[in-house]
Order: structure tokens, then C-alpha cells, then sequence
């Protein structure tokens, strides 16, 4: 893990923190991939909920904040239905939220461990308390 970082300077992400916060995101994760030449976006930002109710209310959260903020709305969603894994699409910045366990069998911070990944501190502190 490396230390924490600042991403005042990129305004989605800050947007999909705060709606991932509002909403009590779990173990919130951010992969900063823009140093990898062969990447699928520029940030992938990762959280987990303990049931498929609150990952649905995480990705709208999510969606209302980015859209307040930026203006923008997701290129692409796929897994409400199920509500296990969510994947919201904003083209350079790919949110996941999973339940504890596909987290766990997936270990997108493992597969992708050459990111820079960071845990935003205020994210950290909710989920250890």
C-alpha cells in the first residue's frame, strides 16, 4: 500500500468519494493507473457493502454526486440486477463495489498491483471503527 495522496486536483474522483462516503463505502480504495501504458482507465476507485441494497444506493450516490459536480453521467453500468459487483463507467475513471466476498475472489488490488494505490484516510478511519 503506498501512502495516501491528494486528488484535489482530479475532481471525479473526489466526487466518487464523497458519494461512496455519504452512503458509509466500505474499505474505499483508489488505483491510480495513469504512470501504466497499457490501462483500462486512469483511476479504478474500489468499495465494498455488507448487502446488494446498499451497493444500489452506493452507485446512485455516486452517480448524483458525480453528475453535481462535473456534470457527467456514467458511460456505462452494468450489474444492478444482481447487485454482487457494480460497475459504474465514467471512461477514465471505473468505479467497482463489491460484497466482502467477490472482493475477495476478484483482488482487483492484487491483479492491478503495479497501480499506486492509496486509501483515502477518511474512508480508512470509517471502516475500522
Amino acid at each position: 500500500m503506498n501512502s495516501p495522496a491528494s486528488y484535489s486536483d482530479y475532481p471525479l474522483v473526489q466526487a466518487v468519494i464523497e458519494g461512496l462516503e455519504n452512503k458509509k463505502g466500505q474499505k474505499i480504495c483508489i488505483m491510480d493507473m495513469r504512470h501504466l501504458s497499457e490501462r483500462m482507465a486512469d483511476f479504478f476507485v474500489i468499495a465494498q457493502a455488507e448487502s446488494s441494497t446498499q451497493l444500489r444506493a452506493l452507485a446512485e450516490s455516486v452517480n448524483e454526486k458525480v453528475r453535481e459536480h462535473m456534470g457527467l453521467k456514467p458511460w456505462g453500468t452494468e450489474g444492478q440486477t444482481h447487485g454482487r459487483w457494480i460497475l459504474v463507467d465514467y471512461a477514465e475513471l471505473v468505479l467497482h463495489l463489491f460484497i466482502p466476498e467477490l472482493r475477495e475472489y476478484y483482488n482487483l488490488e492484487k491483479l492491478w498491483n503495479d497501480a499506486r494505490i492509496t486509501y483515502p484516510e477518511s474512508a480508512t478511519l470509517a471502516s475500522n471503527s
